[in-house]
């Protein structure tokens, strides 16, 4: 009886595929846009997956020859806005989808550590592991020698 460990290949190929499709995942924002504002929404900015500023709208009563200042700040804070909204949904994702290769090693100790229970309290676990995989074992041998074929 081997002591290496043996897993759900069936389990661990589902895992896999789940693990993919969330990875997938991590590429869906191509398309989107994060909103930023500032002033209480007299300045909107947008940017893409990237980064990099795609709209911004001015409400017009912020706009102050005498006061140029005053927008700056606001179209700077409305971006960097944006751009903090873009970062937090990355790193989100991200958390999630270490969260899912967290579980799937987790999940496959655990399978393995329930397949040894199972060999120590079922000496015939092992095989009965094999034969759910298709697994026919070897015939007995027998005192007089291998049992023939």
């Amino acid at each position: 009886m081997s002591d290496s460990p043996s897993f759900d290949i069936n389990a661990l190929t589902a895992r896999m595929h789940d693990l993919q499709g969330r990875l997938a995942g991590l590429g869906g924002m191509k398309d989107s846009e994060m909103t930023g504002h500032a002033g209480g929404g007299l300045v909107t900015a947008k940017v893409n997956p990237d980064g990099i500023l795609t709209s911004l709208r001015v409400d017009p009563s912020v706009i102050d020859p005498d006061d140029p200042q005053t927008l700056e700040d606001l179209v700077i804070a409305a971006v960097s806005s944006a751009q903090s909204t873009l970062r937090e949904m990355r790193a989100k994702q991200v958390g999630d989808f270490t969260e899912s290769m967290l579980g799937l090693t987790e999940g496959l100790r655990e399978e393995n550590k329930q397949q040894q229970n199972a060999r120590t309290t079922d000496p015939l676990g092992a095989l009965k592991t094999l034969a759910d995989h298709g697994v026919t074992p070897p015939p007995s041998s027998t005192k007089d020698g291998p049992a023939p074929r």
